[in-house]
This record gives C-alpha cells, sequence and structure tokens, in this order.
C-alpha cells in the first residue's frame, strides 16, 4: 500500500521511530498512540504495519479530538473525530485502527489494558508539564518488560523536565534515548534496550 500519510495535515516528525516499530514488533501487537489529531502519524504506523503482512495489529488511537494548546487555537474543531475517522476508514473497518475519544487518563481507558500488555507507547498529547508526567506515570506500567515508550516534542521545556523528573523517580532516568538528529523524539525501554529498537537513528 502506497503511504499517503502525508496529504494529512498535522505534525510528525518521528517516521524513522514508528518504521523501527512496524519493522520489530510482531503480528498481533498492541500500540498505545495518546495524541493522533486528524491521523497523520496513526496512517503511517497502520500502513508501516500492514505492507509488512501484519495486519492483525491493533493501534489504539487516545484523544479528545477537542484541541490542546495554542497550536489548535486557530482550527475549527468542531469535526476533527469525524475527519479522524474518515482519515483511517481502512483500517478502522479492519479493527487495526481503534479510536478511544478522551482524556488519556480516563481510569475506563487505563482498566481496558492490563500491566505488562502493551507493545509499545507514543506519547504526543498535551505538552503541558504535568501533562506529559501523568502521561508517563499513568501508562508506563502497562507496558511489557520488553516494552518501549517514545514521545515527541522534546526540545521544549515542560517535556524535556517531564520526562526526566518522571523517570528519576523510577530511578531509571539513565534509560532516556534522544533522536540527537532532530532532539524532539525520546524513547525509553523498559528492559533498557532503546538502541535495539532503534539502530541507525543517532543518539
Amino acid at each position: 500500500m502506497e503511504l499517503t500519510y502525508h496529504k494529512i495535515p498535522g505534525w510528525f516528525n518521528y517516521t524513522d521511530s514508528y518504521a523501527q516499530l512496524a519493522s520489530n514488533l510482531p503480528d498481533g501487537a498492541k500500540i498505545v498512540e495518546i495524541g493522533s489529531f486528524m491521523g497523520r502519524s496513526t496512517h503511517f504506523l497502520a500502513t508501516a504495519f500492514w505492507n509488512a503482512n501484519k495486519e492483525n495489529v491493533k493501534i489504539y488511537c487516545i484523544d479528545t479530538w477537542e484541541g490542546s494548546g495554542k497550536e489548535h487555537a486557530h482550527l475549527n474543531l468542531d469535526k476533527m473525530y469525524d475527519i479522524f475517522r474518515n482519515n483511517l476508514r481502512f483500517f478502522i473497518g479492519r479493527e487495526i485502527v481503534i479510536p478511544l475519544q478522551g482524556r488519556s487518563d480516563n481510569q475506563e481507558f487505563l482498566d481496558r489494558f492490563e500491566d505488562g500488555s502493551i507493545d509499545a507507547i507514543s506519547i504526543d498529547g498535551s505538552h503541558t508539564y504535568d501533562d506529559v508526567c501523568d502521561d508517563i506515570d499513568n501508562w508506563w506500567p502497562k507496558l511489557k518488560p520488553d516494552g518501549v515508550m517514545i514521545g515527541d516534542d522534546y526540545y521544549l521545556e515542560s517535556v524535556q523536565q517531564a520526562v526526566a523528573d518522571t523517570f528519576r523517580k523510577m530511578n531509571i532516568d539513565n534509560r532516556i534515548y534522544v533522536n540527537s538528529a532532530s532532539e524532539r523524539t525520546w524513547y525509553v525501554a523498559k528492559d533498557g534496550n532503546a538502541e535495539g529498537y532503534f539502530k541507525g537513528i543517532p543518539k
């Protein structure tokens, strides 16, 4: 299938990371994406899995589809959820993409996943310090022992500080791996092997 994600409006700077996930994760993997907007990143990831003949993957997309922060202030968000669903209709119809509309700290969403059950979690929702801390705290236990957490916009002070402080509390701040080519994307592998996940991405 042709990659057409670039036709969907939005911000998406970690194609290399998502391509690695599609390559490394097995068919049947579970991924949670916090912050999906119109579906640009989701479409890339779902297409990459599809092209790898991994059609049993589940990508759970958590978003309010109501926008957050000044980057969305100029947009008409009334039909954002419908736009996302239309952009991802091929994958939603095959239950590869499962939209979950609401906040990422929604207890119903958290309860849906057992601890140690998710292969990868992507954090790109609200970028406030408190919200990034909460997303890491809430979702880290859900990762499998060899799972990986990815986040965007590391260049923002609020994100850098939240990532450093939250993983420092867990005594694993030495596991934070940053893409030095853009200084936008951060990764932490639960087993400490982020480099094993992301070979070839500059550190």
